[in-house]
């Protein structure tokens, strides 16, 4: 995973984090762009990147606050609460409003990134990993008082990294920021704040502060796409299969699949499952989609009839989000909590092969999509939390088919990286609707691990 320049944009996302709603603007940014069939979401313009929208928190009675801070937030994003990407400093104002200006000792700005932990089965902790203290006015360095200034401007840059302990007794290695996260049932959130305190003197004069929370927002983009891949969507043309690019895809290992057909019938089927392949690493946008080829072959007939079929097909992406269960583990052990959630299954259709001949009755081959949820927060590790996905392959389910093989074993798994925004170049274009609802019940027996289901991905 690569971080990008202050010049790239990730793509919007949604609900489960700050209700966050897609951006509007025009096509000329670094947002995912889906095919029509997707129905295309709005995009931003550059200049939308440099507009912001202000946003007040007020301290004291409505009609007249002792303080109001003014955050920047972008513009781009339909938010609540300010975002602030990557690269872009965070400015604002502090306005006050006070008739004893004496009592003021100093006005102080502090930025904080937390984790925060907790849930029904055990009590939690808060862990600061980024703080950051501003003095925006003190007395110390105006001792007019009287001439307490009523506008405080700042514009402070967010570090690009944070120290943390990677292993015990080894130095401090850092850790980029991670998004600001939080979901229902996930007993894990990141949450950035910042803090305005006015500082006063005197036994029976308490300090006053204002505190109000804001998104973070990191930018990371894949590497460059394979050139043949990059010349199917610069043309709007099929992608070349694994066949013709094998740059372009990431073979997997055939797995042997023995099961019984129609409660009588033995039967065996090799099956070869191809990933898309990005050089260097398996690296996808949020809000894109996942190539997928797949072969079948077997001397069975029905059984490839039978395992062919697209709703027989299970294919996922699975998210680990883990975490130390108190501050006293900070290095992942088998003591560390781990809740699994996953996305919807992929979508398939009959493929050909590169010479244009379709599966024949040894050969069964598929095309498929994995499309990935722009709400998703992307892949991260700082410390003690950790975000993780791969994509899996479970047993197949066709009521003609059986195996001994628990809905939920994984056949296959293969680790991805879920990045923010796209590499430079044309965009992906998917051959299917992106659906992003639950195609199961949380219940569901292939959903089930010996890790925590929490419910929050769909």
């Amino acid at each position: 995973m690569a971080t990008s320049s202050s010049s790239d944009f990730p793509p919007p996302f949604g609900e489960g984090q700050y209700d966050i709603a897609s951006g509007q603007g025009d096509g000329d940014s670094e947002l995912p762009t889906y095919s029509q069939a997707q129905q295309d979401p709005p995009e931003f313009s550059q200049a939308a990147r440099r507009e912001t929208k202000d946003f007040e928190y007020k301290l004291g009675k409505i009609d007249k606050p002792l303080l109001v801070l003014t955050l920047s937030g972008d513009k781009a994003f339909v938010s609540d609460i300010p975002v602030i990407t990557e690269g872009t400093p965070i400015r604002g104002k502090v306005d006050i409003e006070t008739d004893k200006p004496r009592s003021i000792t100093a006005v102080e700005l502090t930025i904080k990134g937390s984790l925060v932990t907790g849930g029904a089965n055990f009590d939690g902790y808060t862990f600061v990993f980024l703080e950051q203290q501003h003095k925006l006015w003190s007395e110390e360095t105006d001792p007019n008082v009287e001439t307490l200034p009523s506008n405080l401007p700042f514009s402070i840059d967010l570090p690009k990294e944070v120290p943390w302990f990677e292993k015990l007794g080894q130095e401090q290695k850092k850790f980029s920021l991670p998004q600001s996260f939080s979901q229902r049932y996930t007993h894990a959130t990141i949450k950035y704040e910042i803090l305005v305190k006015l500082v006063r003197k005197g036994i029976f004069r308490s300090d006053e502060t204002l505190s109000t929370p804001f998104v973070y927002m990191p930018i990371t983009v894949p590497p460059p796409l394979p050139p043949l891949r990059r010349l199917a969507y610069e043309e709007g043309s099929p992608l070349p299969g694994p066949k013709v690019d094998p740059d372009g895809w990431y073979f997997q290992k055939a797995v042997q699949i023995e099961g019984t057909l129609f409660n009588s019938q033995s039967a065996r089927v090799d099956c070869k499952w191809r990933l898309r392949l990005t050089i260097g690493q398996l690296s996808y946008t949020r809000g894109s989609f996942i190539p997928l080829f797949l072969t079948l072959e077997s001397e069975d007939k029905h059984a490839l009839d039978l395992l062919s079929t697209p709703k027989s097909i299970a294919v996922r992406v699975r998210r680990r989000i883990k975490y130390a269960p108190t501050p006293q583990k900070p290095i992942e052990t088998a003591n560390w909590r781990t809740e699994i959630d996953h996305s919807q299954r992929a979508v398939w259709w009959p493929a050909v092969d590169n010479a244009g001949h379709t599966s024949d009755d040894k050969f069964r081959m598929l095309n498929g999509e994995l499309h990935l949820k722009p709400s998703m927060v992307p892949t991260s590790a700082m410390g003690m939390y950790k975000v993780e996905y791969s994509v899996i392959f479970l047993p197949f389910s066709s009521p003609g088919f059986n195996t001994n093989l628990k809905p939920s074993h994984v056949l296959l798994e293969q680790p991805i990286t879920v990045v923010t925004a796209f590499a430079p170049g044309p965009r992906p274009k998917a051959s299917t609707p992106a659906v992003y609802e639950p195609d199961a019940d949380k219940s569901a027996a292939e959903l089930q691990t010996d890790g925590e289901f929490s419910f929050g991905f769909y």
